[in-house]
């Protein structure tokens, strides 16, 4: 089974996040990452998967249609 991520960050960006994740939890995220990073004020994960991570960031940013899209070409 899979670790849940849970973790709180403020003040970041969408890929120093994932970057943390994939250092915490063993996890590649660099396809994940963004071509033009984005603020992040707030972001608080509890018991989410890295998957579902990925898809609140990629939400909370407005990236939802560009992370699907890249999700597609990969």
């Amino acid at each position: 089974m899979v670790n849940p991520v849970v973790e709180s960050y403020g003040n970041s960006t969408v890929n120093s996040i994932l970057d943390d994740i994939a250092k915490k939890y063993k996890i590649y995220t660099s396809k994940e990452h963004l071509r033009e990073d984005v603020d992040v004020q707030e972001a608080k994960f509890k018991y989410r998967t890295h998957a579902e991570c990925v898809r609140i960031l990629n939400k909370s940013v407005g990236h939802m249609q560009e992370a699907q899209a890249l999700t597609f070409i990969a």
